[in-house]
């Protein structure tokens, strides 16, 4: 059974004061590094996962990862040379809000376009850097981008994070999936491993929740949402929001187009033409036609050979009323 440390419990030269959050990998504490009287989070991996492999060498990976990255507005691994009677990450502490609980307070309206732009842009800055170290994000969403009191933002949560050159890892018996289906790119959501491409589309994705109130795509359940990433482009971020440049809204719709082949090809390009978007020339945006994914295909296939399979049935039942008839 896993341990909740209460507040007051030290760990080495760490005060627990609460919980933070805890999920299938990690538990995660606010702490006072009684050393220097500063705050940090603790991160711990769940210590009934400890003894999978798969799960460990993602927590190892995380701590490699960190030591990689050195920005203004990725969160810091901290003390990564003392020793430690147990494994857990040190992280910065971030006081802020998440930019979920910022687009929460609009209650489905727009943000205002400049302070959009103004997360957007330090977004791709964070992000362009770590995709220049190796390493790409895979699960870029607002609950992972901090907002602090000034407005800057700082990326959290690289637990799922690819590292370029490293050996694919899978694992099994973990429940949530690898990344979240409203962000996360169509050939993420088909299996495929997620580079530099799906970052942008994430963040093209935020970015048009920032600029209209909404993601693009809506459904009922996961796997409406799911349905439409893979098998359409998202609907006109115009539509959504008239008022919007036309070159904006250019910029934005190249980031998340369903094709990888049509979006940026860097995030430095995306960078580049959302901070001279007035510079963009606009293009009318059209969409793909809706195409039918394997599942879909499979879930239609199926559904006809059941229909054909019911006709068939009705006729042979007709067929044998019409002989018994006869010969009555």
């Amino acid at each position: 059974m896993t341990t909740a440390y209460k507040p007051g419990t030290r760990i080495d030269h760490y005060e627990i004061i609460r919980m933070l959050g805890h999920g299938g990998m990690n538990r995660v504490y606010l702490a006072r590094d009684l050393s220097d009287q500063r705050d940090v989070v603790l991160k711990f991996p769940s210590e009934d996962l400890i003894g999978n492999v798969a799960v460990f060498e993602r927590y190892r990976r995380e701590a490699e990862i960190g030591n990689r990255l050195h920005h203004p507005s990725v969160q810091e691994l901290l003390n990564t040379d003392e020793k430690r009677s147990q494994e857990y990450l040190v992280v910065e502490y971030i006081k802020g809000q998440t930019l979920r609980l910022l687009l929460e307070d609009q209650e489905g309206k727009p943000m205002p376009t400049s302070q959009a732009l103004h997360i957007t842009l330090q977004l791709c800055d964070a992000l362009a850097y770590c995709h220049e170290q190796g390493v790409f994000h895979r699960d870029i969403k607002p609950e992972n981008v901090m907002v602090t009191d000034d407005g800057d933002i700082k990326i959290i949560d690289f637990g799922i994070a690819l590292l370029e050159g490293a050996r694919r890892v899978t694992w099994r018996g973990l429940s949530g999936t690898v990344g979240t289906p409203d962000y996360m790119s169509p050939e993420q959501l088909k299996g495929e491993r997620g580079t530099a491409s799906s970052d942008i589309y994430a963040i093209g994705i935020m970015l048009y929740e920032m600029l209209c109130g909404h993601t693009p795509f809506e459904g009922e359940n996961v796997f409406a949402i799911i349905n439409q990433h893979v098998s359409q482009d998202p609907p006109s971020l115009l539509l959504a929001n008239p008022d919007l440049s036309p070159a904006l809204a250019t910029v934005v719709m190249r980031a998340i187009r369903r094709d990888p082949e049509k979006r940026y090809k860097s995030i430095r390009d995306f960078y580049h033409d959302l901070r001279n978007f007035e510079e963009v020339q606009p293009v009318p945006y059209e969409p793909e036609a809706p195409k039918l994914n394997q599942s879909s295909r499979t879930a239609l296939t199926a559904t006809l050979i059941i229909l054909a399979i019911f006709v068939v049935i009705i006729a042979l039942g007709f067929l044998v009323q019409f002989v018994h008839n006869a010969q009555h």
